[in-house]
């Protein structure tokens, strides 16, 4: 979306003007320093990692303190990079985090406008919150909670806070509203969150997908973390007040179809050999007659190895003797670096492994299925045996 200054209006390329949202412009520096410490207490970024096909991948974290809404913003966050056409996926055994892949530029426009819509949405919440203190204050609804003790009033507020803020992620993250429920003043506070959450929604409504600064965004990228590769190719940034976000190339570096990640195995071929061959083990073998039926249309089958990292089937090695808990064996950060090198960051992966090489190889890619995670020795094979058998069907299951 290239657009231009116009003092204070922003056109888009079709001329539509464009008046960005949740700024925190002309506010003065006292109160903009508050905004600022107020949107780094809800989520922390990584920096983008980018690939030469100009795809990016960005984890957040989201703090446990603030009365347990940690959760609660992780949701809204999946919602809101839905609306900014990103895939958003939980991180494997930390319930606080999410991976969030996509176009680069949608990236940096959702890492800078995140905090802002979270923001945005936590004071409608507390806006309604408000209101329903002051219903518990009025005569005329004392009924309401007169059979409630001090514990059951403070439990039924934060639900309804809570309940308050999903209903406002809904508004913010949809459409602009035509209509809303009303709300009826017979039923008591809690029992239509819904339709008074959603009139606040609707009054508070903001394109939420413009909500970020470009030049923020800007920034984002040139600090990111680029996979370096000779297609890749920088073209001009903007000035200041403009936007000019498309900044790589469009050749896709990643496989065509997935990328099946296998183990390798104690027994080995006594002479070198490819890594598609060297290794004897029974489950490796299993596991390769299931990558193999994976990737028959299409893909790449990687074996992982201890001391070598991701080992092509083609790539020939000596035999060893190497397990993870022997010293010098290969680092997270060491598999990215490969991962990167192999131009296999963004893939669709599958860990057709146990244990340990699940670990590792999920921190590298957050996002990958992993069929075989908490299932014995046993079940493993049987799960492989039935993959293979439906390989068409799992390739193309959501």
């Amino acid at each position: 979306m290239g657009l231009q200054d116009e003092g204070q209006a922003i056109r888009r390329s079709d001329g539509t003007a464009v008046r960005w949202p949740l700024w925190d412009t002309g506010w003065g520096p006292e109160r903009a320093a508050q905004y600022a410490r107020r949107r780094r207490s809800y989520v922390t970024a990584s920096p983008l990692l980018l690939d030469a096909s100009g795809r990016a991948e960005l984890r957040l974290d989201f703090p446990r303190a603030n009365a347990g809404k940690g959760a609660a913003r992780l949701e809204a966050a999946r919602a809101i990079a839905a609306a900014y056409g990103l895939a958003a996926r939980p991180v494997h055994r930390e319930p606080l985090a999410l991976t969030v892949h996509g176009d680069a530029e949608d990236v940096a426009r959702l890492a800078d406008a995140l905090p802002r819509v979270l923001d945005h949405a936590e004071q409608l919440a507390s806006w309604v919150a408000r209101m329903y203190g002051e219903w518990t204050r009025r005569p005329a609804h004392a009924h309401y909670f007169e059979a409630l003790d001090a514990r059951e009033r403070r439990a039924r507020a934060r639900d309804y806070r809570t309940a308050a803020f999903r209903v406002i992620v809904a508004a913010l993250t949809g459409p602009q509203p035509t209509a809303v429920p009303q709300a009826n003043r017979v039923l008591p506070p809690w029992e239509q969150v819904e339709a008074i959450a959603a009139g606040i929604g609707e009054y508070g409504w903001v394109e939420i997908r413009d909500a970020y600064d470009p030049a923020a965004a800007l920034q984002l990228l040139d600090a990111a973390e680029r996979i370096e590769a000779p297609a890749a190719a920088r073209r001009p940034v903007a000035a200041a007040h403009g936007e000019q976000l498309a900044l790589f190339d469009s050749t896709s570096a990643a496989a065509a179809g997935p990328v099946v990640v296998i183990p390798c195995s104690g027994p080995k071929l006594d002479r070198p050999a490819p890594a598609g061959e060297l290794y004897t083990g029974s489950l490796h073998t299993h596991a390769r007659r299931t990558a193999d039926a994976l990737t028959a249309h299409g893909g790449t089958v990687l074996v992982l190895s201890a001391r070598h990292g991701f080992l092509p089937l083609d790539q020939v090695i000596e035999p060893y003797d190497h397990t993870w808990k022997d010293a010098g064996s290969v680092t997270v950060e060491e598999l990215r670096a490969q991962a990167a090198e192999l131009r296999l960051t963004g893939a669709d992966v599958v860990l057709l492994t146990p244990g340990q090489y699940t670990q590792r190889a999920a921190a590298v890619w957050p996002h990958a299925r992993t069929p075989l995670a908490h299932l014995g020795i046993g079940q493993q094979r049987g799960r492989l045996t039935a993959m293979r058998e439906s390989a068409d069907q799992y390739t193309t299951a959501a």
